[in-house]
């Protein structure tokens, strides 16, 4: 016990010790969250909404505690789904694992050790969705001291079940199936289900934008299938005994639930250990990080001269496309608005009017909306805010190969403006499906494409001041860095104020003066742009490291 201890002990200052040491790690953190806060405030609103409006529906009927049920159910299974990517690539796909194996460590133990990180991110979004809820159910229903204190039982508690279920999904899937044949593949998959999942979840709550009318349809549901409700939330023991623990009608009950609650956890733990002990280091087997070598002829074939500048940008992309947590942060992520877009064009009847308003607008109105959504999806790409970074301990060989260093930093800004691009062509597409009119759509396409470039110019710039090159996983490229915030709020502050100009000035008022006026503001940022950039790479360039 004591091995397991120091070894969890280790790998959990490993892997936040920037977070805690570093102090501007703990800014960037600061930064993120006041990012986040109003969506947090959003979301508390809506499940505040949902749980008062559906407790005044149930409580004639007393089936008030079919809510703690049902939400019990969806976070073990959010749980779940959460897990499984952080499961995997801490258990099999993190660099440090060949580190460990070595180590004189029962499998157990680096089961339990590596758990710890994953499990603090199951805690996370418990605590976005477990602990208001039991907050907000308590307050409605005036619940007493003794709900306080089981409640924090239970949250402590409660995620412990479900990750274990993601993990032995993990391990036996591992065993089985040997997914990790190719691990950056997985990777990538494991990324794209998350993807997939939070858009779901979106259009589900999009489809339902009036927090009240939906709070009503929910609970005049489970007051009409009560009995289909509490039958499913009998398949999910832990949901089931964790509702019995906080509303049974005697104190005693409760005691005797959370008991029972309790063991539960602790053989699910035993369970997860002996199966942990057995098919660990089995699932770990066959993992590469690599398919098949290409031929000698293929290559071969590949063998051309090309200009620097061109050469510097394939590396790029191919980098970019080769690397699991660069492509999924970088292309993936870039890809989330068009496809929620195209999600909601599927799935939404309200498209009609949303094509009827544009065909309404005057061509004005329509560019400047157009270009104003645009410039919001091209803030949120983070290509060229880590474009630097990227390189990690290895930027010192642009230091020696025989490249002038402005090729090498604008070959990052064209991957940047490559990669946007794909977002812009998608965009573009949607707005043609929704009936935008031809000239304005062609002037949006020029003038967003020169925002591109100054959205990139601008990320590098900034990553040039403040590159993170010292990184062991990929990841902390783009956790905790108030970069891309920084690069954001730049672009929202600038091309908002432009365009709040452009709007209430009265001598724009043909869409031929505003193109105009917006391709001058544009043509000025560029060439600012490029003058700083040369700037910051005579001054950066050479003293990164």
């Amino acid at each position: 016990m004591n091995k397991t201890f120091l070894l969890s002990k280790m790998i959990l200052t490993l892997s936040f010790s920037e977070l805690f040491k570093d102090t501007r790690a703990k800014r960037n953190a600061f930064f993120v969250f006041l990012g986040f806060l109003p969506l947090i405030v959003i979301w508390l609103y809506i499940l505040s909404s949902i749980i008062s409006s559906s407790i005044y529906i149930l409580a004639p009927s007393d089936n008030e505690p079919i809510i703690l049920g049902i939400l019990f159910v969806l976070t073990a299974i959010i749980t779940v789904l959460f897990s499984i990517p952080s499961v995997i690539s801490s258990y099999y796909f993190a660099d440090d694992m060949e580190n460990y194996l070595t180590m004189p460590f029962h499998p157990y133990q680096l089961v339990i050790g590596k758990s710890l990180a994953p499990l603090l991110i199951t805690y996370m979004v418990n605590l976005a969705i477990l602990a208001p809820t039991m907050i907000f159910y308590g307050m409605a229903t005036g619940s007493g001291i003794l709900y306080v204190c089981l409640s924090i039982f239970i949250f402590i508690l409660f995620p412990i079940i479900p990750f274990i279920v993601a993990a032995l999904i993990v391990m036996l899937g591992m065993r089985y199936v040997n997914i990790a044949k190719n691990k950056d593949r997985s990777k990538v998959y494991a990324g794209i289900f998350s993807l997939v999942f939070i858009i779901g979840f979106n259009i589900i709550i999009r489809l339902n934008t009036n927090s009240n009318q939906m709070s009503q349809e929910i609970g005049s549901w489970l007051n009409q299938q009560e009995q289909l409700v509490w039958q499913v939330t009998k398949l999910f023991p832990s949901a089931y005994v964790a509702t019995n623990t906080l509303t049974s009608s005697t104190w005693w009950m409760m005691i005797l639930f959370l008991i029972l609650f309790i063991v539960l956890t602790a053989l699910a733990l035993y369970l997860f250990i002996t199966i942990g002990q057995r098919m660990y280091f089995k699932g770990m087997l066959g993992i590469n990080k690599g398919g098949k070598g290409k031929k000698k002829q293929h290559i071969e074939k590949r063998i051309g001269s090309n200009p620097t500048l061109v050469t510097l940008t394939k590396k790029e992309l191919k980098t970019i496309v080769r690397t699991p947590n660069f492509f999924m942060n970088c292309i993936v992520q870039s890809l989330f608005l068009p496809v929620f877009f195209v999600a909601m064009i599927a799935f939404d009847d309200s498209i009609g009017s949303i094509a009827s308003f544009i065909q309404s607008s005057n061509e004005v109105n329509v560019l400047l909306t157009t270009f104003s959504i645009t410039v919001f999806m091209l803030g949120i790409n983070l290509t060229a805010t880590s474009s630097i970074s990227r390189d990690g301990q290895w930027w010192f060989t642009n230091l020696y190969i025989p490249i002038e260093p402005k090729t090498v930093i604008y070959s990052k800004v064209i991957t940047a403006w490559i990669i946007e691009g794909i977002s812009i062509i998608l965009l573009g597409g949607i707005f043609l499906y929704l009936g935008v009119p031809t000239i304005p759509l062609l002037m949006w396409g020029i003038l967003v494409t020169m925002v591109s470039w100054i959205s990139g110019t601008l990320g590098t710039i900034i990553d040039l001041h403040y590159p993170a090159l010292n990184w062991t996983d990929e990841q902390e490229i783009f956790k905790m860095r108030y970069i891309p915030l920084l690069s954001f709020l730049i672009q929202i502050f600038v091309f908002g104020a432009a365009i709040l100009a452009i709007w209430r000035l009265p001598y724009f008022t043909g869409v031929w003066q505003t193109f105009l006026a917006m391709s001058v503001v544009l043509v000025i940022a560029i060439y600012l742009g490029n003058h700083l950039l040369k700037k910051a790479i005579q001054k950066h360039y050479f003293h990164m490291l």
